[in-house]
């Protein structure tokens, strides 16, 4: 069997790549929007319920509460299904090990349920009819394993809660039928929950719960914007900034606010609510003890400033302290001390999570702010046309053309011309899940070519170029699949690199691969790669940030610290953070624009020590020729007594080329009138280093004009100025005097 087909790099710029992005970007928000949401529930609901006392039994009035006792023996049981004991609540699962086609071990569940009924809680103080309207009321249940057995190849589980179990129990009382419900909770943010777990296990799961929920959602709202921006085409990052900044800081101090006040509200309504029940039972001491400790748990909970700013607004008018007796304020002094916080029961997941997101939060930084630099490199430089090519980074854009000096290459697949191609067989192997394809052979090749325009043409050297192949082509033939990718010959092409001097003729300039220096060479307009390379920046930021808050969020949660202070302070870090990142970005440019002007400094200097090697060997040689030319030799002699290295760092390189050209044209013209020191090999070696490197020596000068001249404006101008002044940055000079210095 034989197949085949061609298809083009998938382009984010064009319409199916910006389609996609859109989609993309609605389901990013619409998650973000989903998890800050349950997120945020489940904050407000950690929140009150380290503030809710457990209230013994004998103090229930009308409303929520939380109570703590035992299953009571006198209540309706059901027989569960693996270990036969009697339970007022079961869930039950069985789960069956096997082995698929592949021999790998899974596992599947073969049956499960739950069943609940009312039951009877009692403390110390007195009993209440628990009616959990099983299975309509939604209520959590926190139950730990209470039996599992394995029998073969299969498991069974029961999480059951039995009569002389300890539970602890958040609801609604109803004076009325004397009995605790679950319905009507949610205005008061709380949970309709029955657990054998403390508070502590309960809030801490609950708040660690909300804490990862808030940290991806807000990462989901940064990508979902990376991505919208990226669909209508936006690559300018200060947009980016600017929006992300405004939407979720805006967003996420709107929200927490907005929350926070219903929150306070519900637990000062909740507060009213009892208080009011002292009206028809001021004898019953527990129900005063109650009060008190609620509403010091109140107080104790406002413990960062937008929590005492919501407390001063919403709160603390409502909350007037009844008068207590010492017996009174002793209990209630008692059961605010038996309130602990929330703390997330495996600390070492958290810590886990932590350090694994803040290492990949670094990884993505990283690779973001390459591909901003990138895109920010091929804003700034200029495109060149061939003819006004210059020497260091430049940027071209024509024609793939070859002749018979460079011939093109023949893909190994398809026999079409190119002059690059990167060709790789896979072999199908294994079967089932385990098929894989394992790559057998993996070469790549190019050959020089010439780009040409409008104007002329220049030589790129390919080699060690990041290559964008526009097409692709595959083939499967039985268990092997042959795909190639290459560039054609007659097509448009992008090119960034290096134009350094063309060994072969050193009076032009190639395209070629240079340490340090960016080379690309892509089929794709430049601003589809703008735009491309853009997005990824785009992506990799919201990633990271995403991935910082989360990494910042899990620690807090793990030790209950996590509030809304933390959410709006996490809102508010957003634009410094991404403050910092542009720093970092135009530090990087101002550091890439130095390291350009020192370079072409450095490359001057060498072609300057080359040709001052050979002065000491030639003041030898025309020595006797030339005794009667005294003004030559002395010129001579300076010229070898000269240290280049020395009189650049003095600014006098200028002097010292002009000067050198002046002596090289008088001894040129007097060596014409002796035709045996015109043979010599030291003077033939001389003349022709000064003519090969005379004209590298102008491309290098004008290469340092030009980047000193932009290294110049950048640092002079806004934001950069700023990055000048902070980390002393200098002008470069703008001819060849001194160099660049930095205090």
């Amino acid at each position: 069997m034989k197949t085949s087909y061609f298809r083009r790099r998938f382009n984010i710029a064009s319409k199916p790549g910006r389609l996609i992005m859109a989609l993309l970007a609605v389901a990013a928000l619409g998650g973000a929007y989903y998890l800050m949401h349950e997120g945020l529930n489940q904050l407000s609901q950690a929140r009150q319920l380290e503030r809710l006392p457990e209230t013994p039994i004998g103090a229930l009035a009308e409303g929520p509460y939380a109570i703590a006792g035992k299953v009571s023996d006198r209540s309706s049981t059901v027989t569960t299904p693996y270990s036969t004991q009697k339970a007022v609540y079961v869930r039950y699962k069985l789960e069956e090990e096997y082995r698929d086609s592949d021999g790998d071990r899974h596992v599947r569940t073969l049956d499960s349920g739950e069943w609940g009924g009312p039951f009877v809680l009692e403390d110390d103080s007195g009993s209440v009819s628990i009616d959990t309207d099983f299975p309509e009321s939604g209520i959590e249940w926190h139950l730990k394993r209470s039996y599992y057995r394995e029998v073969g190849d299969r498991m069974y589980s029961e999480w059951a809660l039995v009569p002389g179990d300890h539970a602890r129990v958040v609801g609604r009382y109803q004076p009325t039928d004397r009995e605790f419900v679950f319905r009507d909770l949610s205005r008061f943010s709380l949970p309709p929950m029955v657990s054998s777990q403390s508070l502590e296990v309960d809030g801490g799961d609950r708040l660690f719960s909300a804490a990862i929920r808030i940290s991806i959602a807000t990462g989901l709202l940064a990508l979902g914007l990376a991505l919208t921006l990226t669909a209508l085409n936006i690559h300018r990052f200060w947009i980016y900034v600017i929006t992300l900044s405004v939407v979720v800081t805006g967003g996420l101090s709107t929200l927490g606010i907005a929350r926070l006040n219903a929150e306070w509200s519900a637990i000062a309504s909740l507060y009213e609510t009892r208080f009011d029940a002292l009206e028809s039972s001021r004898q019953n001491p527990l129900l005063l003890a109650d009060v008190a400790a609620l509403e010091q748990l109140i107080r104790r909970s406002t413990s960062g400033w937008l929590d005492q700013w919501m407390f001063q607004r919403v709160v603390e008018n409502r909350l007037p302290v009844p008068p207590l007796d010492d017996n009174t304020a002793a209990m209630a002094q008692q059961i605010v001390e038996r309130q602990p916080h929330g703390h997330y029961q495996h600390s070492w997941i958290s810590w886990a999570l932590t350090l694994a997101s803040f290492i990949l939060a670094i990884a993505l930084l990283y690779l973001a702010i390459r591909a901003v630099q990138f895109k920010r490199l091929m804003e700034a430089v200029p495109t060149s046309s061939t003819r006004g090519l210059s020497f260091g980074l430049s940027e071209l854009k024509g024609m793939v053309d070859t002749d018979d000096a460079f011939p093109p290459l023949r893909d190994p697949l398809t026999d079409q011309k190119c002059i690059a191609f990167d060709y790789k067989v896979e072999e199908r192997r294994g079967s089932g899940k385990d098929e894989k394809w394992h790559t057998i052979e993996h070469t790549s090749e190019c050959v020089p070519f010439w780009l040409e325009d409008s104007e002329g043409q220049v030589l790129i050297q390919p080699e060690g170029a990041d290559i964008e192949y526009p097409r692709i082509h595959s083939e499967t033939r039985g268990d092997r699949r042959y795909t190639v990718r290459f560039l054609d010959t007659l097509i448009n092409v992008y090119c960034i690199g290096f134009a350094g001097l063309d060994r072969d003729r050193p009076d032009h300039l190639t395209i070629q691969q240079d340490d340090g220096t960016p080379f690309l060479i892509s089929a794709n307009k430049e601003d589809d790669i703008i735009l491309d390379r853009g997005a990824r920046g785009f992506v990799g930021v919201a990633l990271s940030l995403g991935l910082f808050l989360f990494a910042a969020t899990a620690l807090m949660a793990s030790d209950g610290n996590f509030s809304p202070d933390n959410l709006i302070l996490s809102a508010l870090t957003v634009p410094v953070v991404l403050c910092l990142y542009i720093g970092i970005l135009h530090y990087n440019d101002i550091i890439f624009l130095k390291n350009r002007v020192e370079r072409a400094r450095a490359n001057i200097d060498t072609i300057l020590q080359q040709r001052h090697d050979l002065w000491p060997n030639l003041e030898k040689a025309v020595k006797g020729y030339l005794a009667h030319e005294k003004k030559l030799l002395e010129a001579i002699g300076r010229l070898r007594s000269a240290d280049p290295s020395a009189l650049g760092a003095q600014g006098k390189t200028d002097q010292l080329i002009g000067f050198e050209q002046q002596v090289t044209a008088a001894l040129q013209a007097r060596i014409e009138n002796y035709p045996d020191l015109k043979g010599n090999t030291v003077v033939q070696q001389f003349m022709a280093m000064m003519a090969e490197t005379e004209n590298y020596l102008a491309l290098l000068r004008n290469s340092y004009t030009e980047s000193a001249k932009i290294y110049n404006t950048r640092i002079q101008s806004l934001p950069d100025i700023i990055l000048a002044k902070l980390f002393r940055f200098k002008s470069a000079p703008p001819g060849l005097g001194a160099r660049i210095s930095r205090d």
